[in-house]
Parts: C-alpha cells; sequence; structure tokens
C-alpha cells in the first residue's frame, strides 16, 4: 500500500523517472522474430573464459556486469538476476578491495530486480550497495551518499513516500556535514518535488530554495530545476501555458542528460481495456513480462521525435501507448549548434504484475495490478555499452 494520497498523473514509478530525471546530482516470452533485434552473446563468452582460466574477482566483476547488462538488454532478466547473484557470490567477501565493483554488482541488480518484479530483492540489493559502501569508502564520501539518494529513489518507486522523505532529509543532512553542497541540493530538490507531487505546494517551495541556497550562486543548474518545479506547480494549479513559457527561457548543453519538462504517465495499462483476448483480463496471476527498448530523439526545441520500438516482447496492444507516451515528452531545450539534429535516447519499458504470494497459496508468483517500469539505457552507466550497441544499429539504419 502507499503511504500517502496520489493525484491521477502521479504513479510512484513515474514520480522516480521524475526525479531521477530532473535531479542530475527485466524473462520474458518471446515475441515475434520481426520485432526482435538480435543481441549477441560476447559478453557471456567473455564471461565464461574468464571463469574458466579463474580470472581476478575485479576482472570477474567487470565481465560479470557486461554479460548481465547483455542478458538484460536481450530480455533475458532471469538470466541476468542469475548472472549478478552468483558473482556476488564469488565476490562479496572482496568488497575491501573492490568497494566500488562489488557496490555496482549490487545497483545493477537492484535494477533487474525492479523491472523483474522481485520487491524484496529490489530492495535488499539496494540496500547492500549502500552498505558495501558506508563500511569500506565511508558515510560522507559522495559515492556512499549519491548511493543513499539513489536507494532512497528505490524505496519511492516502491511507494513508501514518508520513508523516502525521511531518507532524503538523512542524506541532506549527512552530506551538509561533509560539506558536500552540491549532494545536499540534489537531496533538498528531491524533497522539493516529492512535496509538490503530495500537493504541499509551499514545502516545495521552502526545499526549492533551500537547494538553490545549498549549491550556491554560480549553479545555474539548480535554478533551472527550481524553475522547472515552480512550471509543475503552475501547471497544476491550471496554468497550461507554463510548460511553454518556461521551455522558452531554458537552454542546456545536449552533453548533459535531458531534463524533463512535462511528462503524461501512462494512465491505464488494464489489459481488459483492450481488443487483444490473448493477454489474461485483468493483471491477478499474470506471469508474464513484457518488455519494450524505445530510442527517440530529443530535438533541440526539447520536443521529441522519430520515437520507435527497436526492440519488444509480448508488449502486444501496450506498443502505441508507450509511443505516445514518449512523443508526447517536453524536455529543456538543447543549447546546440544550428542544425543540430539534438541527442538520441533509448529507454527500456517493462510492464509486469510484482512477485508476491496470491491468498490461499504459498507459491511466489506474479501478483496484482501490472505496473510500468522505466530505465534509460543510455544514462545508466551499467547499461550504456549495450545502448550504445542498440545506438548504433539505429543510426547505422537511419543514415545519421
Amino acid at each position: 500500500m502507499l503511504d500517502s494520497a496520489w493525484g491521477a498523473d502521479d504513479h510512484p514509478y513515474m514520480i522516480v523517472s521524475a526525479l531521477l530525471l530532473l535531479a542530475q546530482a527485466a524473462t520474458p516470452q518471446p515475441a515475434q522474430p520481426a520485432d526482435i533485434i538480435v543481441v549477441g552473446q560476447r559478453a557471456e563468452q567473455a564471461l565464461a573464459d574468464c571463469l574458466a582460466r579463474a580470472c581476478p574477482p575485479a576482472e570477474d566483476v567487470e565481465a560479470s556486469l557486461q554479460a548481465s547488462v547483455e542478458q538484460f538488454t536481450g530480455g533475458r532478466y532471469v538470466d541476468a538476476r542469475r548472472t549478478l547473484q552468483a558473482s556476488i557470490r564469488r565476490n562479496r567477501d572482496h568488497a575491501a578491495q573492490l568497494p566500488g565493483p562489488v557496490s555496482s554488482l549490487y545497483a545493477t541488480l537492484a535494477t533487474v530486480a525492479e523491472h523483474e518484479g522481485d520487491a524484496d530483492l529490489w530492495r535488499t540489493s539496494a540496500r547492500n550497495n549502500v552498505l558495501v559502501l558506508r563500511e569500506h569508502v565511508g558515510e560522507g564520501n559522495p559515492a556512499t551518499l549519491t548511493e543513499e539518494l539513489s536507494f532512497a529513489d528505490n524505496i519511492l518507486g516502491m511507494g513508501q513516500t514518508a520513508t523516502a522523505d525521511e531518507m532524503y532529509g538523512t542524506a541532506q543532512r549527512h552530506a551538509i556535514e561533509a560539506g558536500h553542497a552540491n549532494i545536499a541540493a540534489g537531496a533538498a530538490f528531491r524533497r522539493a518535488w516529492l512535496a509538490m507531487l503530495r500537493e504541499q505546494y509551499d514545502r516545495a517551495e521552502r526545499f526549492a530554495t533551500q537547494a538553490v541556497t545549498l549549491a550556491g550562486p554560480g549553479d545555474r543548474t539548480i535554478v533551472e530545476l527550481r524553475d522547472i518545479l515552480r512550471a509543475r506547480i503552475a501547471i497544476r494549479k491550471g496554468d497550461k501555458g507554463a510548460v511553454d513559457a518556461l521551455a522558452a527561457r531554458l537552454r542546456q548543453s545536449a552533453d548533459a542528460q535531458p531534463r524533463l519538462l512535462f511528462s503524461r504517465p501512462i494512465e491505464n495499462i488494464d489489459p481488459a481495456q483492450f481488443i487483444d483476448l490473448s493477454f489474461p483480463i485483468g493483471g491477478w496471476n499474470d506471469s508474464r513480462i513484457r518488455f519494450a527498448d524505445v530510442g527517440y530523439w530529443v530535438r533541440p526545441d526539447g520536443r521529441t521525435a522519430d520515437a520507435e520500438v527497436l526492440q519488444t516482447s509480448g508488449l502486444g496492444q501496450w506498443r502505441q501507448v508507450i509511443l505516445d507516451q514518449v512523443a508526447d515528452r517536453r524536455y529543456v531545450p538543447l543549447d546546440v549548434p544550428a542544425g543540430s539534429p539534438g541527442t538520441y535516447r533509448i529507454d527500456r519499458f517493462t510492464i509486469r504484475g510484482t512477485i508476491g504470494i496470491a491468498t490461499g497459496t504459498r507459491i511466489r508468483q506474479r501478483v496484482g495490478q501490472l505496473t510500468v517500469h522505466i530505465v534509460d539505457l543510455t544514462e545508466t552507466e551499467a547499461m550504456s555499452a549495450a545502448a550504445k550497441r542498440q545506438m548504433a544499429e539505429v543510426r547505422s539504419r537511419q543514415g545519421s
């Protein structure tokens, strides 16, 4: 259950996507062959070779991460999870020597668990990621603080808004004590955005102003984020021109991650609303995982273009719903040379139920309503290599 009231456009998973984009600080059923881009198994073979020669832990971890990314990108979520869990068993005792790599195993496992629908594994993996860094690099280390915020984002994604808000506050305090003003500002802005989504507009304004103060007068980005938040509040209060007005005065470098101004939620993913009767009616006991990788351009004016499904499995009637959601987004306009096409992105959308125990049985299975989960493959560090291969294929087809 969620621990606060949400508006119609405030599904917690969409909120996390918004926070990650703005704060800056996944085995499915086979699809039709025509819908699939074949992803090779080079990284898996490299991992097998590494293990066969008893490679050092650092090489093992890196090869495991790359193999899991290859499996995740290919839609083989169970294989990705097993690869990461096996590497954790082999390498967790080396965390003192390899705190960053071992924490990356847990962080990547958390992403896979989220998309697979295992909330318990999602939570424990995200927490273990933080615990490794706390123990081996220190509570005030920037890497630890950054992962503390990521853990809070995960908790928010599970609908635990009060807990997430408390964790943001703790991370903000620790960052201030350690002298990391930019991380403290990121935490404060997350609290502002969450307050806005809960219609606590005065509190949102207070935290946003605090974020600007913490970041300092020279940080243009946090000022723009505060203005984006104010625009969102204006939209919620009925000002339909707020997005256009804000977009007209904001610019950003194309080298940075595009910052989201506006995005509609995927409001209804209930299979009963669609004609395709091969889907079970309602989300209950639906054991499938459906996913799609959507490529799209963010044009210099901040609008998206040429959204297309690059890879899909079992998406069915949701295909157009997802494409429409991407097409309707608005980003901060890009500060790029005249004639630039903008920047290309790839998002992974996963639609699945949550793993749990249904009433009347002790068997773990997918239960409850289906939900949408999104990860930016072009921005998430652990996913970037596989995403770049997909992007190269797309650009080759488009001649760009």
